[in-house]
């Protein structure tokens, strides 16, 4: 761990640098919070130099190296020297920095610790194998090889990648700055996204019990911040509880025992995946489901779309809030400029979130104008709507005209959700929430006037019933209608469900604290009080349980801690492909194509494109079919690669080879595995020189 710690450092140190550069705009977006925002001036860095990169990139003008992104951040730096001098803010800004300082290094000092801790588990299991890892680890490979963007598609040479892919390029610039190799910088990514969701989540959080409460005690928008960051960082569900009980139950002759065996016994056989996959999988249906949470992509360690738009999406939350904190501040260009932007990142890192929160958006815009003035502020609502779209349009265009949706159409769900499923999901979430929301809806029927609803609801409090509504719909809308994709029959929910509730845990967990603080004040009743604060309790500790038996079951009892490299893991299943990698990323530069064996998703073929960042003819087959919106052109592929590996026709294998444009061919287990009659003898045979060997593992070049 000592000797990780060091590239924990450099990676800890140049998020701290880059965060630097937007303390100024974060000032100013987030004056009215207690702590200015500090810790979003990590993300709102993070994105903007990644978009600038991006778009540069793109349009060939900044290339994705050093001296690149040396010409990014003396554009940021130019920015704040601009804003700073203008009104003379820098004499603001130095004044903030001096009364609050202490308190910059307290949210720091949480962010390393939530950072180094997660690193210390990834460090028990930190392979990157299994699940999607080699997908998205070839995505940020890819972007480090690339001169230019958008990356290559490592899996289906000579296109680029088709897919989400922001949120990675957000890491490749990271491990190109701090210099730490792509094998440990993805655990890094891992725990960064855990550590700004929960400094993200509490500054949040604390901020909109500060900015709703008369009297100002730092203790309680510190404990709702703490609390919410809990829940939404490392919280799970009710099923644990539910199936241990279940297990209990079914292990002694369908009776409850509550001695501390049977609750031990039926505690070892839970098995954490399945708090993911419980609609349709307990008991079997034809209607399985997904529905994970953010402990559980921390845990598995997939560095997917979903995750990493986590950062962003909290930003968004915080950004809109702080614009409507003052009830009478009317919308500006400001906002819908920056709206649309920072959706535009949603769109590009996790597609589903744009439409997500833009729903959000919607109803907390509607709520809030609605609040102010009545039915007169619909047209100005639906303007500032269509305005947002408009720049979600024109900044997320430099991406879109190299991206096809790969959407199929809208179908009505023909499977349904028990209540009760839906209430072990989520039943927590609604003890805690739902009272909040009543109270509101009491407020409504009696018929208050807007002054006297003023009186008594606070804009912190009309945007967590835009939360929870929004939470609500979520979990309602694939009971209806779900998209259609290329998954079987069986799984027609699945990615649905996955996306959309995936959020609605986000906006439940994120309130909690809120509400937690917020109810004593304006409920009534002390026995009611007590009440609510005792089912809060329990959900809590609920919740809290299920990262017990996640960590165990996927990183064991932490006794033999490995180290951060997620390569390593070759050296004994593959040691020769490992040498191998090693020396081509050392020894090839660019991103000529590659040859390697074609594999099945979700397996160890495909590792080498993963690993270096080299685009092959073509990999993961399915994920490549759902890429390119139809399974023909991978087919092809994945035949003629075949052909190069097998025929005899030594014409025919050089023409293949000219077709795809290909330099190097690799021969190695998952090749032999593959295509058992292959003979590496015809590549000499048509002029190939061996440039790398290990055992049976040779990398001809042409």
């Amino acid at each position: 761990m000592l000797n990780d710690f060091i590239f924990i450092f450099s990676w800890w140190f140049t998020i701290f640098c880059l965060g630097l550069l937007s303390l100024p705009i974060i000032f100013y977006f987030f004056n009215k919070f207690w702590d200015y925002g500090y810790v979003f001036s990590k993300t709102l860095s993070l994105i903007l130099s990644t978009y600038l990169i991006l778009v540069f990139g793109i349009f060939k003008l900044i290339p994705f190296n050093n001296i690149g992104l040396f010409i990014i951040i003396f554009i940021l730096i130019l920015f704040d020297v601009i804003f700073l001098i203008n009104q003379k803010r820098y004499l603001w800004f130095f004044n903030i920095i001096k009364s609050k300082y202490r308190l910059f290094i307290f949210q720091e000092v949480i962010f390393l610790t939530i950072l180094v801790a997660w690193s210390f588990v990834r460090g028990f299991a930190p392979n990157i194998e299994g699940l999607e890892k080699y997908m998205d680890w070839g995505f940020v490979n890819s972007a480090l090889r690339s001169k230019f963007l958008p990356p290559q598609d490592m899996w289906f040479s000579g296109e680029v990648i088709n897919y989400y892919y922001f949120g990675h390029l957000i890491f490749a610039l990271i491990t190109r700055l701090s210099q730490v190799s792509s094998s440990i910088g993805y655990n890094l990514s891992i725990a960064t996204v855990c550590a700004l969701t929960f400094v993200s989540t509490f500054s949040l959080s604390s901020n909109l019990v500060y900015l709703s409460i008369k009297k100002k005690k730092f203790s309680k928008y510190i404990a709702a911040g703490l609390i919410s960051a809990l829940l939404l960082t490392f919280g799970g569900n009710l099923h644990s509880v539910y199936k241990i009980v279940q297990l209990n139950y079914s292990q002694n002759n369908n009776k409850i025992v509550l001695t501390k065996s049977a609750i031990q016994k039926a505690a070892d056989s839970y098995w954490y995946p399945d708090a993911t996959r419980f609609i349709g999988h307990d008991p079997d249906t034809k209607d399985k489901t997904i529905h994970e949470f953010p402990i559980y992509s921390f845990v598995v360690a997939d560095l997917h779309g979903h995750m990493n738009d986590i950062i962003i999406v909290l930003f968004f939350l915080a950004f809109l809030f702080s614009s409507f904190i003052e009830i009478n501040k009317k919308n500006n260009w400001q906002f819908i400029i920056f709206s649309g932007f920072i959706l535009s990142l949603c769109y590009m890192t996790n597609a589903w979130d744009f439409a997500i929160y833009g729903l959000l958006l919607a109803i907390f815009t509607i709520l809030i104008n609605f609040y102010r003035n009545g039915t007169k502020s619909l047209l100005q609502t639906i303007f500032s709507g269509l305005m947002i779209i408009l720049f979600w349009y024109l900044f997320s265009l430099p991406f879109s005209l190299k991206f096809i949706p790969m959407m199929e159409g809208i179908k009505i769900s023909d499977g349904h959700t028990p209540f009760y499923q839906l209430f072990v999901l989520y039943g927590g979430f609604w003890v805690i929430c739902l009272v909040f929301l009543f109270y509101f809806i009491y407020l409504f029927f009696q018929r208050s006037t807007i002054y006297n609803l003023r009186s008594k609801l606070s804009s912190s409090d009309l945007f967590i019933i835009s939360l929870i509504i929004t939470a609500t719909i979520l979990i309602i809308i694939p009971e209806l209608i779900y998209i259609k994709d290329i998954y079987i029959y069986e799984h027609r929910r699945a990615n649905t469900m996955f996306k959309l509730v995936y959020q609605s845990f986000i906006l439940y967990s994120l309130v909690s604290g809120y509400i937690l603080i917020r109810l004593p004040e304006i409920l009534k009743s002390r026995s009611l009080i007590n009440i609510y604060k005792l089912s809060f309790a329990i959900v809590f500790i609920i919740h809290l349980i299920y990262p017990y038996f996640a960590i165990k079951s996927y990183y064991g009892e932490l006794k033999l801690y490995q180290g951060l490299d997620g390569l390593s893991y070759l050296k004994d299943l593959y040691p020769d492909n490992y040498q191998a990698i090693l020396w081509i990323n050392k020894n090839i530069s660019d991103q000529p194509v590659m040859l390697e064996a074609v594999g099945d998703s979700y397996t160890t073929f495909n590792q080498v494109s993963s690993a270096t960042g080299l685009p092959t003819v073509q990999g993961w087959i399915v994920h490549e079919w759902l890429w390119r919106g139809g399974y023909d052109a991978p087919a092809a592929r994945q035949t003629d690669v075949e052909k190069i590996y097998l025929s005899k026709d030594l014409e025919e294998t050089q023409t293949l080879l000219s077709q795809y444009q290909v330099k190097y061919i690799f021969v190695g287990d998952k090749e032999y595995e593959k295509y058992p009659d292959l003979n590496s003898q015809k590549f000499k045979d048509i002029g190939a020189k061996i440039v790398f060997q290990s055992g049976k593992t040779a990398i001809y070049q042409l």
